[in-house]
């Protein structure tokens, strides 16, 4: 540890971090350097403005197994508002940063100097490979130091702009290039993104969350009118919901900045409106109109930005009464391919549509120097009911994760007393219902058709599937149809039991342009019951102009349902075409010859044909249902 007197004003200083070369004298600001033995007045900064934030100088915490301690404190400005940065020494001699912005943390070690990469060649969207570790660069920006407080590895120089690229990589890799005043290779920082309950400190250590008072009950520079700030310290733009002036928020005073058009927005939730969604209560305190235009129609959608003071800020958006739950991620936790598809935890994004993004209208108060006009590209991925949305300007590309929700879930999140509109047409992360019951459908229709063939299986089992008769039927000559003696009579034969019949007629010798019919007719021999059947022949072909043609057969057969029991003969009264032709030579006289056989017993799979069919016809619609259901959601993707 070195003490000393503060060259400025005699107040003691004191060095207690060995890496630390510099340390603000807490009595006067004036940043003391300490060269060789001696103490030097390297100037003065401005002092740290109070912030909502809860780490403060000595502050002790533990990350991954390893301890550190907070140093010194920078307050950097990039013309959107100041961050909080951190310097902390580690207990295994490395030293780092802990970066505080927009409610997230990020604890980053020193990791030396990277050769060959130029501040120029980096771009928001763009991806690289450092030190073996795949990165999306996020940001690209530049930033002056405009206060400091405790010890600090290097001199600070208020004037002095220094750039830096922030860029992420997977399971929560962030690293930041700063290239100082990008004159010199860039010193690499590797770390993560870490919740405050992440950061290892005692919950009572941690300094309370102290609002101003003076901007939480604030009143419009332009019309006067009472403004309750919801994340004073956090909020770099607030918009007046009574007249439209849009004010900046520095050093917990409001500037009136420009009067934008008087804000007519039906928003559905109201600023100050508390909900529960994803486990933590969130409160509305902005929300903004945005739009873009394809093919010269207007689209419109609103986007409610949500604060928690641990959390930070995630946002609502709501489009044609469809609403999705946005949460920031990190870039490099997805693998992109622009404009084709994304990867993100295991799951498959399909791109659906790119626009130009512009914000039409702006209520309430945001973390960022938000305007009306500002225009963003905006790209959206779909997995339904899950999205990848990136947003991406010349200086900073953002991604966000969604998840579908539904008027009833957000109403019951917000508890709104009145419905919701009904969302109207589909949504690019809408779920499919009818997919889902197309599944529940599909899942009982496999069941059905299994006890359908189980069924038919029985039914074949149980068939006695007999012949009981094998007849040929050949008809004189002389016979003229449908008389006596086109007649013919059976040997008797037995029915062993109840069932159907099926009779088959087959033509001896082939028709040629001609039909043959034959009435049968099962005598019972006990009973004199008669049971009948009609089954007709027939077999025509020929040429026209479309080529050749030809219909019918050679064969048929019908079915008896139910005939009972006996022992019976069978007669058979032929009738056929007056002009009957059979192949054959032509020089003899056509004789009709068929062959009848009777089967007794059998399954009929006429039955199994109608179920099968009616089985298959509610799936087929739900199939198509689904289907239309996609095509009416992909009909608007530009992409």
């Amino acid at each position: 540890m070195t003490q000393g007197a503060c060259p400025s004003c005699g107040a003691s200083v004191e060095f207690s971090v060995g890496s630390a070369q510099v340390v603000v004298c807490g009595h006067c600001q004036t940043v003391v350097a300490r060269v060789g033995a001696e103490l030097e007045a390297h100037g003065r900064v401005a002092r740290i403005v109070e912030t909502d934030s809860p780490l403060r100088l000595g502050l002790e915490g533990r990350v991954n197994g390893t301890a550190y301690q907070i140093v010194g404190h920078l307050q950097k400005d990039h013309g959107a508002g100041p961050w909080d940065e951190w310097y902390v020494e580690m207990a295994d001699g490395r030293t780092g940063w802990l970066s505080e912005s927009e409610g997230a943390f990020h604890l980053l070690s020193d990791a030396g100097v990277e050769e060959g990469i130029q501040l120029q060649d980096l771009h928001p969207g763009g991806r690289l490979r450092l030190r073996n570790r795949p990165l999306v660069v996020e940001e690209r920006g530049h930033g002056r130091v405009v206060a400091a407080e405790g010890q600090l590895p290097s001199d600070v120089d208020p004037e002095a702009d220094s750039y830096y690229v922030d860029a992420t990589g997977p399971r929560g890799l962030f690293v930041t290039l700063d290239f100082g005043t990008r004159d010199r290779d860039p010193e690499v920082f590797l770390g993560q993104k870490l919740e405050l309950t992440q950061l290892g400190i005692p919950a009572g250590e941690l300094r309370p969350r102290v609002r101003k008072a003076q901007l939480q009950q604030a009143r419009c520079t332009n019309c006067n009118g009472p403004l309750e700030l919801r994340a004073p310290d956090q909020t770099l733009r607030v918009a007046c919901p009574y007249c439209g002036a849009l004010m900046s928020v520095a050093q917990g005073k409001l500037a009136f900045l420009k009067l934008l058009q008087k804000p007519e927005l039906p928003a559905a939730l109201a600023l100050g409106q508390k909900g529960t969604l994803d486990g933590a209560e969130w409160i509305c305190i902005g929300y903004q109109e945005r739009s873009c235009v394809v093919e010269g129609t207007r689209y419109p959608w609103m986007e409610y930005l949500l604060y928690h003071p641990a959390r930070g800020f995630t946002w609502l958006m709501e489009s044609n009464g469809h609403w999705v739950f946005l949460k920031p991620m990190a870039a490099g936790d997805a693998s992109v391919v622009p404009q084709v598809s994304a990867h993100y935890e295991g799951r498959r994004y399909k791109a659906f549509q790119s626009v130009t993004a512009v914000t039409d209208a702006v209520v309430g108060e945001f973390y960022w120097k938000v305007f009306q006009g500002e225009k963003a590209r905006a790209t959206e991925y779909v997995a339904p009911p899950y999205s990848v949305s990136e947003d991406a300007t010349d200086n900073e590309v953002t991604y966000t994760h969604g998840e579908y929700l539904s008027p009833e879930q957000v109403r019951d999140a917000f508890k709104l007393k009145e419905p919701l509109p009904r969302p109207r047409g589909i949504a690019p992360s809408q779920p499919n219902t009818r997919r889902a019951a197309m599944m529940r459908t599909l899942r009982w229709s496999a069941v059905w058709l299994l006890g359908l063939f189980a069924l038919s299986a029985v039914f074949h089992a149980r068939a006695l599937n007999a012949r009981v008769l094998d007849m040929r039927v050949t008809l004189p000559r002389s016979a003229t149809s449908g008389s006596p003696d086109a007649m013919h009579f059976s040997q008797p034969f037995e029915l062993q039991r109840d069932g159907n019949v099926r009779a088959q007629v087959t033509m001896s010798q082939a028709l040629d342009n001609a039909w043959v019919g034959v009435q049968g007719d099962l005598v019972n021999q006990d009973t004199q019951d008669v049971v009948s059947f009609y089954e007709e022949v027939s077999y025509y072909h020929g040429r026209d102009s479309d080529g050749s043609w030809s219909e019918g057969s050679q064969q048929g057969s019908v079915f008896l349902s139910s005939v009972p029991k006996g022992r019976y003969v069978l007669r058979t009264t032929t009738a056929f075409d007056p002009g009957l032709k059979l192949a054959g030579p032509s020089s003899l006289a056509p004789v009709v010859s068929y062959q009848v056989v009777l089967t007794h017993d059998t399954p009929n799979e006429s039955w199994f044909v109608i179920a099968l069919v009616l089985l298959l016809v509610i799936p087929a619609l739900s199939f198509f249902g689904a289907n239309s259901f996609e095509t009416e959601r992909w009909k608007d993707s530009n992409l």
